[in-house]
């Protein structure tokens, strides 16, 4: 009796560290990493996965851009990556229903959303006009937009920051929903992130901080239905899109990805 409840809990341990693996794409020095993670807590809605999908892009070897409607109609971010070429994308901020982005928008020093949404106070910034690193994080006590614009030449406001630039969770209280949030991490590489599972992201901001992934910001870029990832390059691919927003679409049973006015791409060198 006692072997046999010794090997049990022996089981029950390798299950429950197998449930907690990191499931890693890429060889070392590669441009594209792809890894997904299971989350320590489940949703609250009791619906969901749990798997964070992390894709890590090598700058030396890839360049983010912003395609908006001076670039075509509305299209699935699978279809924004196939028309114009790119090993990946994810959603460029929130927009407003005329297809608008809400928040500022700048590409290589050309304005294509003048809008400063005040409760937007995440940013993302690339580009560099110098020696920085080549992708940063604003926003709390990481930079402001003024700032970083005189050192970037691309911006984009995000709604707000998940993970600040010293890699701590940021207290931003939210109902649940599916999210794709993108930064940076410790190797100066963007770093793209969605969640399928709800939560809400101040519980989401805490398990990826503590999940020791390196990142230095992360900015929430959407949620719900909208919030994509799609990656196909090196060997590597995913597609993934959101289903729950609380209040809006209260299931997981959405599997086609939905149309995006504005999208990042990352784009070979």
């Amino acid at each position: 009796m006692r072997s046999r409840v010794t090997a049990a809990l022996v089981a029950a341990v390798v299950v429950q560290c197998a449930a907690l693996a990191v499931v890693a794409r890429g060889q070392e020095g590669a441009g594209i990493t792809l890894e997904r993670r299971v989350l320590p807590r489940a949703s609250e809605v009791g619906v969901g996965d749990r798997v964070a999908t992390i894709v890590r892009f090598d700058l030396r070897r890839y360049r983010l851009t912003i395609l908006t409607a001076t670039d075509g109609p509305a299209r699935t971010l699978r279809a924004w990556v196939r028309d114009f070429h790119l090993a990946g994308g994810i959603n460029a901020g929130m927009f407003l229903p005329s297809g608008r982005p809400v928040g500022f928008v700048q590409l290589a020093g050309r304005v294509l959303s003048a809008r400063r949404a005040g409760n937007h106070r995440g940013l993302l910034a690339f580009d560099p006009l110098a020696g920085d690193a080549p992708v940063a994080v604003g926003g709390h006590e990481c930079g402001t937009l003024e700032g970083l614009g005189r050192r970037y030449g691309s911006l984009l406001q995000g709604r707000e920051l998940l993970v600040d630039c010293h890699g701590h969770a940021v207290d931003w209280r939210t109902r649940r929903y599916s999210a794709a949030a993108l930064g940076t991490d410790d190797a100066g590489r963007a770093v793209l992130v969605h969640v399928r599972t709800p939560y809400r992201m101040q519980q989401l901001a805490r398990m990826l901080a503590s999940l020791d992934l390196g990142l230095r910001g992360l900015v929430y870029m959407e949620g719900g239905p909208e919030a994509s990832i799609v990656v196909h390059a090196e060997g590597q691919h995913a597609e993934e899109m959101g289903s729950w927003e609380d209040g809006f679409h209260e299931a997981d049973d959405l599997h086609e990805q939905w149309d995006l006015p504005n999208v990042v791409g990352l784009a070979p060198r």
